[in-house]
């Protein structure tokens, strides 16, 4: 799964990356320590069909929910299954996006209340994005809340040994296939959606710290013997 990640690039580095401008006035500072519920940035084509970057409340609000709660259980969808859940089969068709980090963090359950928090980058590139999608959803005081959901798949070797699962991270050669709200190439839209290679990543124990949302800085992401 994917449960917190780090985006500390800053804008210009992001919107070089992704070729695409921030489409918003308000940019967050840097994080390293991204958790649910709160607003980052993806990119995503709009209408112009064009890449463009916005925030975003991470943890998907299906457009038919009752209560904007129901996010916080909507952060991952499965890449197996996210053309058939209700919840997803509509955002995969039409609504994808990409989600810039430089990171992300992984415990390993030794047992009960004994996990242990891991940092895992790419040893290539500094920043790159996962797979996404994104719904809208109208609050009850007829607000537009927009939502990402990060697409998940089944972990890597190197990650196995702390989790069953890990985010989806897209090569830069297949950014627009992935966003392109066109494209309806469903087979090869889930073929992308597979482990980031192993010998291309680097995983390493850090502080527990990590653990509490509201630590955020750099410290997080050295490592620990």
């Amino acid at each position: 799964m994917c449960g917190r990640y780090t985006l500390y690039s800053n804008k210009t580095e992001i919107e070089t990356h992704f070729e695409a401008p921030f489409k918003t006035g308000e940019i967050p500072g840097e994080s390293y320590n991204v958790a649910p519920g709160t607003y980052n940035p993806v990119v995503l084509h709009g209408k112009a069909r064009v890449p463009g970057i916005t925030l975003m409340k991470w943890g998907l609000i299906p457009s038919f929910a009752d209560s904007e709660s129901v996010g916080y259980k909507m952060m991952n969808a499965r890449s197996e299954t996210i053309d058939t859940k209700p919840s997803f089969r509509k955002p995969f068709q039409r609504k994808r996006c990409l989600i810039p980090a430089n990171g992300f963090y992984e415990w390993k359950n030794l047992g009960p209340k004994n996990k242990l928090p891991f940092y895992i980058r790419l040893l290539n590139q500094e920043l790159f994005a996962f797979a996404g999608i994104f719904e809208r959803w109208v609050s009850p005081e007829n607000e537009d809340v927009f939502s990402y959901s990060i697409i998940t798949t089944e972990a890597n070797p190197l990650l196995q040994p702390l989790h069953e699962r890990m985010p989806v991270i897209l090569d830069k050669e297949h950014y627009d296939f992935w966003m392109n709200p066109m494209n309806d190439d469903i087979e090869g839209l889930k073929q992308i959606l597979k482990p980031y290679p192993t010998e291309l990543m680097s995983v390493f124990r850090i502080s527990d710290e990590v653990n509490k949302a509201s630590n955020n800085h750099k410290a997080l992401i050295e490592p620990v013997v």
